[in-house]
């Protein structure tokens, strides 16, 4: 008997330690899987991918989205799933009056998504005749992107190849520029597309038409605009013109991303 026990102590010894070994590399590939997970969530799978992510290209090319401003927020949130995607993509305003120069923006979506057909509307012509022909995904209109003949025209040309998946307005930032925009070209977003309005802040600046006072004043402006785009969203109504395709409004600092509906 005395021999009988000490061999069964001897087994569940040895087990334990086994099981022990077993459970404690589990428990140490586990945890490594979690924060693998975890940096994968956080940077779009982009760390896996080893490539870099919109930030660290945006910065790379100099623009201001990632410096002045934290847009990188934003458009990680919408852009990274969709980066690999064949995409129709249209920015206004190609930085030919920023103190950085132009070209930033042209060249961060360029290397962002690498199956763009990209598009820019820019109002100063010397400028945007560098940047026409530089490659053959790459597409400047030049015109006021307050001119609604303009925009009426540019939007039959630009969408004879298809509606765009994502627009950007980084344009002049003037309350009649933003809205007249974002109106006119609604319309050349594709159901479950994106509009993304840049520089919000200008809705409180007078010398951009705004109201350092906001909501209270009775005076329209870009920020006024979105807020009856949400009262529509909230209470059912189309009293602006996008709200009946309009699915939401996300806002962060000088920056709102609107969704246009898949389905009507």
């Amino acid at each position: 008997m005395t021999g009988n026990r000490t061999l069964y102590l001897a087994f569940v010894a040895s087990a334990s330690l086994f099981f022990y070994a077993v459970f404690h590399q589990w428990g140490s590939v586990t945890a490594d899987s979690i924060q693998e997970n975890l940096t994968s969530h956080r940077f779009g799978n982009e760390t896996a991918a080893g490539r870099p992510d919109f930030e660290q290209i945006a910065r790379k090319y100099g623009t201001d989205k990632v410096t002045t401003h934290q847009y990188q927020f934003m458009y990680d949130k919408y852009l990274s799933a969709i980066r690999d995607d064949q995409l129709k993509v249209l920015e206004i305003g190609l930085g030919c009056n920023m103190d950085y120069g132009p070209g930033a923006s042209y060249y961060t979506w360029l290397e962002y998504f690498p199956h763009v057909n990209l598009y820019f509307i820019e109002y100063d012509g010397q400028c945007a005749q560098k940047y026409q022909d530089k490659t053959p995904n790459a597409h400047v209109f030049v015109g006021d992107q307050a001119d609604t003949l303009f925009l009426a025209k540019f939007s039959t040309e630009a969408t004879t190849d298809g509606l765009f998946d994502i627009i950007i307005d980084d344009g002049g930032h003037t309350m009649d520029q933003q809205m007249t925009s974002l109106e006119l070209l609604w319309k050349a977003i594709k159901p479950g597309g994106l509009y993304v309005i840049e520089d919000l802040q200008t809705s409180y600046w007078e010398s951009f038409g705004g109201n350092p006072l906001g909501r209270s004043s009775s005076k329209e402006t870009t920020i006024s605009y979105l807020y009856q785009l949400v009262d529509d969203l909230m209470i059912g109504r189309n009293a602006k013109q996008i709200s009946h395709d309009l699915l939401s409004i996300d806002c962060m600092a000088e920056i709102c991303a609107l969704r246009k509906k898949k389905h009507i």
